[in-house]
């Protein structure tokens, strides 16, 4: 198997109807989104996967999935019988999620394909579409996006701003995982390298690792915020709020335990060090 590369990357688009200098304009469309592309399979026979998210964590475990997938079924979109994206989509959320962000969005595109979505963005669409055509040069996607809806009709201006999250590579006998996680309070940047196994199933395993991280990290940000409302007398001892702690809490318990067998199976190093995610921010 070739070397295994990619990126998760955080992004923030702005659209803005209107050529520049024509005056009022129109309130901007602010999309954003987490973004993974995988391009599995030959040449010739390629699906270049594009998976968007709401938070990092789910754009991860959705893009293991995938890749689980792919790797035991070969190609997603020429099956004889149709791939399951809503069971996908239902696997790759917590308990946690269901209950605490139903409002939980994905959407994701193979060859510049609208696959399955649970949330309309046509301006996104749109994007993916140019993307498949600037030769995965994804940077100057947005100037061929603009140009594109001019010609429809809907002239925009596209703000870009991006920063990455999680950097993945495997040559075949390791695997190494970039993690920088942002917050107002402290950002968080470590990487860990796994060993052993078959690079295949060690690529799913650690999507899912790096995903626990980040989960964790975001846990512990709704933990913090939940108890200083609790302390500063905006929610009662006996709330919603106090509930979601718990169940934040039960979830973190069970993110630690998915590390650790992960750590079971794979040789794993840390640099600098491992990051703990249950202390106070």
């Amino acid at each position: 198997m070739e070397d295994f590369n990619t990126s998760l990357v955080r992004e923030k688009i702005i659209f803005t109807g209107g050529e520049i200098g024509e005056g009022v304009e129109k309130e901007p469309i602010v999309i954003r989104s987490n973004r993974i592309f995988l391009r599995l399979g030959q040449t010739g026979d390629t699906e270049k996967i594009v998976i968007r998210a709401q938070n990092m964590h789910t754009t991860l475990r959705i893009a293991a999935k995938v890749l689980h997938a792919y790797y035991n079924g070969g190609p997603l979109l020429s099956r004889g019988e149709p791939f399951d994206w809503e069971a996908l989509w239902d696997q790759s959320r917590s308990a946690y999620e269901k209950d605490f962000n139903p409002q939980l969005w994905c959407a994701l595109y193979i060859n510049g394909k609208s696959i399955f979505k649970t949330m309309t963005s046509p301006f996104v669409d749109v994007i993916e579409k140019c993307a498949l055509l600037t030769l995965d040069n994804y940077d100057t996607t947005m100037g061929v996006t603009e140009s594109a809806l001019k010609q429809i009709g809907h002239a925009m201006r596209i703000n870009h701003n991006s920063n990455v999250a999680a950097v993945f590579t495997d040559n075949g006998d390791s695997m190494r995982c970039g993690i920088i996680h942002r917050s107002d309070k402290k950002d968080v940047a470590f990487n860990f390298t796994a060993v052993n196994g078959q690079q295949q199933t060690r690529i799913v395993q650690s999507f899912g690792a790096t995903a626990a991280y980040l989960e964790a990290f975001n846990l512990r940000f709704v933990i913090h915020m939940l108890r200083n409302k609790i302390r500063m007398g905006e929610a009662k001892t006996v709330s919603p709020e106090n509930n979601q702690i718990r169940a934040a809490i039960t979830r973190q318990s069970a993110i630690s335990r998915a590390i650790l067998s992960f750590e079971e199976v794979y040789d794993v190093k840390y640099r600098p060090a491992k990051p703990d995610f249950f202390s106070e921010i």
